[in-house]
């Protein structure tokens, strides 16, 4: 690993000095503002000191496969475990059987990645609820339907009645959160013609820093970078005309309890705003659910999905809703921007959802 020191006359100066070294990809590990020595203290102007890694080359290549390797063991062992807990569920409720038509649309509903337990839930309580056996199969699809959009409930992208506001994308890492928060603001301005403004606070890779700035640059857009939660406070004052700010957060891991006391002190700095808490459609669902328990340190948050285009189904997006009963927003299907993002289309969902392979 590498470890260097740069210094500069303001951050964008240390990190133009970072990256011309280092690399996008180095790693900051420290910022800090330096009073320089002077007579009395007086005259010098302060000072950004950035201390950054990276490691060397070959060792990143190396890191960079075993990574890939762990992640492959990993998604083998989560979809393992997910066959598992469905073969323990299904040998617990052998007796747990349903007139043919719901039974098609249990096993249709699995197969486009609805949970098992969540799947056999919503049709059980049709059958306790609903005399199926009077009604033909296309009445039985409309009542499957029905009760798809009722379990999805109501869909709430940003509320723009009410601003100024301060947008939250919260979520881990590498769920597409810098490049949905570039789509939105887009959208507002294409759309609603607001005055937009970006903060990042993912400082932890020079990359994230860069990629928002390019996409402030191509939206004329003024983006602050916010190194530790206290300086949030003068990111907003000097954001303070603008309609909206839309902030876009570290990625974290679910897991890590500091991490998350820290993504908490942040949204809680501030006053009226809006969390979105993004997820993506690609995750197994034994993550999704352990993502969403970790997040509930927060009172309210929309939920976003984003690499629609890549899952496999619509599944998560129903899982999701029975882990939280907080609504949806809007989910991303690519990477164009502003184009690859739109509100939540329940009933598009419930056709992804009942559609058979």
């Amino acid at each position: 690993m590498e470890v260097k020191k740069y210094i500069g006359e303001d951050t964008q100066d240390a990190l133009a000095k970072l990256k011309k070294d280092l690399g996008s990809e180095a790693v900051i590990l420290n910022t800090r503002t330096i009073r320089q020595k002077g007579f009395l203290g007086f005259f010098k102007k302060p000072v950004v000191e950035i201390i950054a890694a990276k490691d060397n080359s070959h060792k990143k290549i190396n890191k960079i496969k075993r990574e890939e390797g762990i992640s492959d063991i990993n998604s083998e062992l989560r979809a393992l475990r997910n066959l598992v807990e469905d073969m323990a569920f299904k040998s617990n409720n052998t007796g747990e059987t349903f007139n043919v038509n719901l039974e098609k649309y249990r096993r249709i509903l699995v197969n486009n990645g609805v949970n098992y337990k969540i799947a056999t839930s919503i049709i059980k309580t049709i059958d306790e609820q609903i005399n199926i056996k009077e009604k033909t199969e296309e009445e039985v699809k409309k009542i499957i339907e029905f009760n798809l959009k009722e379990s999805l409930g109501r869909v709430e992208p940003i509320d723009i009645e009410c601003i100024p506001k301060i947008i939250f994308l919260i979520g881990p890492t590498g769920v597409g959160k810098t490049t949905t928060l570039a789509k939105i603001a887009a959208r507002l301005i294409i759309d609603k013609n607001y005055d937009i403004g970006l903060v990042t606070t993912d400082t932890y890779r020079i990359a994230a820093v860069e990629q928002l700035k390019t996409y402030s640059e191509i939206l004329e857009l003024p983006v602050k970078v916010v190194y530790q939660s206290d300086e949030m406070y003068k990111a907003v004052a000097e954001l303070k005309s603008k309609d909206i700010i839309l902030v876009d957060t570290a990625g974290r891991s679910h897991k890590d309890e500091f991490q998350m006391k820290e993504t908490k002190k942040l949204i809680d700095s501030v006053n009226n705003k809006e969390v979105f808490l993004v997820l993506s459609a690609t995750t197994d669902f034994i993550t999704l659910e352990s993502i969403i328990n970790q997040y509930k340190f927060i009172d309210d948050y929309k939920i976003i999905f984003t690499k629609l285009d890549e899952a496999n189904g619509y599944g998560n997006i129903l899982n999701a809703k029975f882990c939280t009963d907080n609504p949806l927003s809007y989910f991303t299907t690519g990477q164009d921007v502003p184009d690859d993002i739109e509100k939540v289309n329940v009933g598009k969902v419930v056709e992804h959802l009942i559609e058979e392979n």
